[in-house]
């Protein structure tokens, strides 16, 4: 997998990181910044049809996508 580097900018954006512990500190950073986008969810069984469950989906989306767009979500730090 040598030969994959595509810089964009200043930035090196490969597709793959090659680098185990650097895969998992940007996977640490990642999960950071979606865990406050994460509602609670429901826990117990839930009998409904089946575009209830899609309109609970699109709810649910609709409110991660608030939370990590609203003006008081915190910047995500870089990843070294």
């Amino acid at each position: 997998m040598t030969g994959m580097t595509r810089i964009v900018g200043t930035q090196n954006r490969s597709e793959f990181i090659l680098d185990p512990v650097e895969a998992w500190h940007r996977g640490r950073i990642l999960d950071q910044m979606l865990a406050s986008a994460r509602p609670p969810m429901q826990h117990g069984v839930q009998r409904a049809p089946h575009h209830v469950y899609n309109q609970i989906d699109d709810l649910r989306q609709l409110e991660q996508a608030r939370l990590l767009n609203s003006p008081l979500a915190k910047p995500v730090r870089q990843a070294p």
